[in-house]
């Protein structure tokens, strides 16, 4: 069963988007790990693995659905963070960005009947609620430790558990 060639597009947009996703992730562990706060360069490196996992799953959809993903160009990271805190609050709105644009497929499958479709972005969609969760509590956890190098080297410390 083919994909319609609007849902098609879209979700090869989504993988594209995963793909940058964990170009994004693995460039905000760079400038962590330049900072000494491995804790944290590992938890972004974990996410830049979830990335590309969430990427090649759309990848595996998209051709079960005979559908041809076209492998489009990442746009390179020009931003180096300095503060874990600038990086944890554009973790959370790029997490936001991705589950608008899964929720706007999803939309997208329903109004095309693709059950389908509708069915496999439900992972998606509860994921991202978890993507949220986590970007949300490493906002609270670095402003609570912005003024404390202890509870900085602390929160770092419990990020390196994921």
């Amino acid at each position: 069963m083919k994909l319609s060639e609007k849902l098609l597009k879209a979700l090869v947009a989504q993988v594209n988007m995963e793909f940058a996703s964990g170009y994004l992730y693995r460039s905000m562990s760079h400038d962590m790990k330049n900072l000494a706060l491995n804790g944290y360069a590992k938890w972004l490196d974990k996410q830049y693995e979830e990335e590309r996992t969430h990427a090649l799953k759309l990848i595996g959809y998209i051709e079960d659905r005979d559908g041809v993903v076209d492998f489009t160009d990442i746009a390179g990271v020009k931003k180096h963070y300095t503060n874990p805190l600038d990086v944890a609050k554009d973790s959370l709105a790029h997490e936001e960005a991705v589950s608008a644009s899964i929720r706007s497929i999803f939309k997208l499958a329903l109004e095309e009947g693709d059950l389908e479709t509708e069915v496999f972005l439900q992972w998606y969609l509860t994921e991202q609620v978890e993507e949220e969760v986590n970007a949300r509590d490493n906002v609270a956890g670095f402003e609570k430790a912005k003024d404390c190098d202890g509870l900085l080297y602390m929160f770092d410390a419990h990020l390196a558990d994921r």
